[in-house]
């Protein structure tokens, strides 16, 4: 079945073509809502709650577009607005104004070779605040001031964010490899 006739069939409320759609589209999806929850059960349930999004919104999808990016962009906004949702109940994180950051910390994580269940358990040590701009940033692409709309925050305080993760992320990743390295040498004697 044509990606044309899954969205036909998905217009017409056809389960079958739901499902076609959301096993196509898991892979993608599951990766997104992984790095912008806390665990897997939660980003099994925003996961979800943002395809149910999708097929909601499926009438005002622009076939010019790629489709996997259309359902990503409503997917990341879900999660972005859950977690709004979930900061009004919580203390504000988020750091003042931080003007003139220096944000030319350079890291080139493919050097360590880590695997990415290690980059995700490091992402994951985070601050909550600071992993979710870095995400949006670095892996989503999205700039400063889209990140600033989104969150309601300064484009200052999200180049602080970014500033930050990778700083910790380079510590993070500078002591794995030591570690690493400590280990080789005990089996190596």
């Amino acid at each position: 079945m044509t990606e044309r006739e899954i969205i036909v069939g998905c217009l017409d409320d056809d389960r079958r073509c739901q499902n076609l759609l959301y096993q196509k589209y898991y892979p993608l999806m599951s990766s997104i809502a992984l790095r912008y929850t806390n665990s897997k059960d939660e980003a099994l349930q925003g996961l979800n709650f943002g395809f149910l999004k999708v097929l909601k919104s499926l009438h005002k999808y622009d076939s010019n577009y790629a489709l996997a990016t259309w359902i990503r962009n409503i997917l990341v906004n879900h999660l972005i607005d859950e977690y709004r949702k979930k900061k009004r109940h919580q203390a504000n994180e988020f750091a003042t104004d931080f003007i003139g950051v220096d944000d030319g910390v350079s890291l080139n994580a493919a050097e360590y070779k880590w695997e990415e269940d290690q980059l995700r358990s490091y992402l994951k040590q985070l601050p909550r605040v600071t992993e979710q701009v870095f995400n949006l940033f670095a892996i989503d692409g999205y700039s400063h001031k889209e990140i600033s709309e989104m969150l309601g925050v300064s484009v200052g305080t999200t180049k602080w964010h970014v500033s930050e993760a990778r700083k910790r992320l380079k510590h993070m990743l500078y002591e794995g490899r030591e570690e690493s390295k400590k280990k080789e040498q005990v089996m190596s004697k």
